[in-house]
């Protein structure tokens, strides 16, 4: 008789269980879903990367443009390009114009904004 209990025993061993695999795919899921969250958050921080670096592209454009004018010419105002937009103030001091530059979009992560400044002399131009 013991020897009948004893091989119901170590059949018993030798496979899972319904409820071991279902443990085993709940903790599977868990982990696919904790990767494809990653892979999300990465994508929104991409985007928000090249959005910003495009900002400061067309920030450095617009500061060029502005440089370009006359001396009198360089004066408060504001422009679009594309999904930015860009206003800047001028305050002019003695021999010199600074202007504060501001970029602003909508992206991926909300509202976002750069600055530049940039120092314009009255003898540069």
């Amino acid at each position: 008789m013991k020897r009948i209990s004893s091989l119901r025993i170590v059949r018993r061993q030798k496979a899972f269980s319904l409820v071991e695999v279902l443990i085993a795919l709940l903790i599977l899921a868990i982990a696919l879903l904790a990767l494809a969250s990653v892979v999300v958050s990465t994508t929104m921080l991409l985007s928000h990367t090249i959005d910003s670096e495009e900002a400061v592209n067309v920030g450095v454009a617009m500061l060029e443009e502005i440089e370009g004018l006359g001396y009198g010419d360089i004066v408060d105002s504001s422009d679009e390009v594309g999904k930015y937009v860009i206003e800047w103030t001028v305050t002019e001091k003695t021999s010199e114009k600074d202007v504060d530059l501001t970029v602003q979009w909508d992206g991926i992560l909300g509202s976002k904004s750069v600055e530049l400044k940039r120092t314009i002399s009255k003898l540069g131009n």
